[in-house]
């Protein structure tokens, strides 16, 4: 019984504070952990990219190359490194060959964010939602809602429409992302070696 009327004296802004803080180490570790992934896929995908091309190599060695590394790594890894990812990383080094540019724009996003972004053709529309993702902190439904949507195409054809005016800053048509999803990211788990 005491200890039920010690909690009970516990200032409730006290509580607030101490979970704001742990809400934002939690955030901050979730980030961190996407970027540090984000830029090991980045890596990995170069170093393909290097190897296919050593000495003019075809575009069949990069095949088997993939699947060979593929082969390799799931042993180890898990099958976060299949064959149909080491291909996406090989696809996001082309599509972002900067790392700098891919360092500035990939805050708040997850690799989940980017394979949705390597769907994207037109490289202005492409860099576009990235930055507006992370800027935004969009969700990855948020964002394939407003690639679907062409989003960027239709705020293009506003501003053509009426060149003399601003457009307010994007902002997407809500933010649905859920506040314990770095628990839940299955991409952050497998990069960490949880899931296999």
């Amino acid at each position: 019984m005491k200890e039920d009327k010690a909690i009970n004296l516990i200032p409730k802004e006290f509580v607030s504070d101490v979970r704001r803080i742990i809400e934002n180490g939690r955030q901050q570790a979730f980030s961190a952990t996407s970027a540090i992934a984000i830029a090991t896929y980045w890596n990995i995908g170069r170093r393909i990219v290097e190897e296919e091309q050593k000495g003019n190599i075809r575009a069949e060695y990069g095949s088997r190359l993939i699947a060979g590394l593929a082969e390799d790594l799931r042993t180890e890894y898990g099958a976060s490194y299949n064959k149909r990812n080491l291909e996406y990383f090989r696809k996001f080094y082309l599509v972002f060959n900067d790392i700098q540019i891919v360092n500035e724009l990939v805050h708040n996003l997850t690799w989940t964010h980017i394979r949705r972004l390597l769907s994207v053709t037109n490289p202005d529309a492409r860099l576009w939602y990235m930055a507006q993702a992370s800027k935004d902190m969009w969700s990855t439904t948020t964002l394939d809602r407003n690639i679907s949507s062409h989003y960027y195409e239709r705020r293009l054809a506003e501003q053509r429409k009426h060149p003399k005016e601003t457009l307010p800053e994007a902002v997407a048509p809500y933010n649905d992302s859920d506040p314990l999803e770095y628990i839940k990211n299955p991409t952050v788990a497998e990069f960490m070696g949880v899931l296999s």
